[in-house]
C-alpha cells in the first residue's frame, strides 16, 4: 500500500489508542526499508526514476520490503517492546502489524521471511490503483465513524 494509506491506518490506531503520533509513526516506520533500498540503488538521485519506483508494484531491486517487513522480526521486537514498555509497545505492535497486513493486501512483492524469498505474498488489491483508493476511502469512513 502507499504512504497515505499507511498514514490513515496510523490515524485509526491513534484514535483507538489515544496516541496519534506513535500510531502514525509505527504504521509508516517499516517503510524505512524502502529508503535504504532507494539510497543503495541511487533512486533518490533521479526524480523520474524515484516516481517510477514508488508507483510501480514490482520491486526491481528485491529489497524494498526488507527486514522491517519480516514477520519473525516483527514478533520478536513486539514481544520485547510490550515486555518493557507495555502500552507503548502495544501501540507500536498494532501499527507495525497493520502495516504488514496492508502490504500483504496489495499485489506487490511481499516476502514475510525476508531475506528468504521463497514465499512471496501478493494480495488482491492492485498497488497504486483505483482499488487502493477505494480501500483508502473505506478506511477513511471507518476513521470518521469512530
Amino acid at each position: 500500500m502507499t504512504l497515505p494509506t499507511h498514514i490513515l491506518l496510523g490515524l485509526v490506531i491513534g484514535k483507538v489508542t489515544g496516541n496519534y503520533e506513535l500510531g502514525i509513526f509505527s504504521s509508516i516506520a517499516p517503510d524505512f526499508d524502502h529508503i535504504a533500498s532507494y539510497m543503495k540503488s541511487g533512486v533518490l538521485k533521479n526524480p523520474i526514476l524515484f516516481w517510477k519506483t514508488v508507483t510501480d508494484r514490482e520491486d526491481s531491486y528485491g529489497d524494498q520490503r526488507g527486514i522491517l517487513h519480516n514477520i519473525l522480526v516483527f514478533i520478536v521486537c513486539s514481544m520485547i517492546l510490550i515486555y518493557f514498555f507495555k502500552f507503548i509497545g502495544l501501540v507500536i505492535m498494532f501499527g507495525w502489524l497493520g502495516h504488514i497486513i496492508l502490504d500483504m493486501l496489495d499485489n506487490s512483492d511481499y516476502w514475510p521471511f525476508y531475506p528468504n524469498k521463497k514465499i512471496d505474498i501478493r494480495g488482491p488489491i492492485k498497488y497504486f490503483s483505483f482499488q487502493e483508493f477505494l480501500f483508502f476511502v473505506c478506511l477513511l469512513i471507518v476513521y470518521s465513524v469512530m
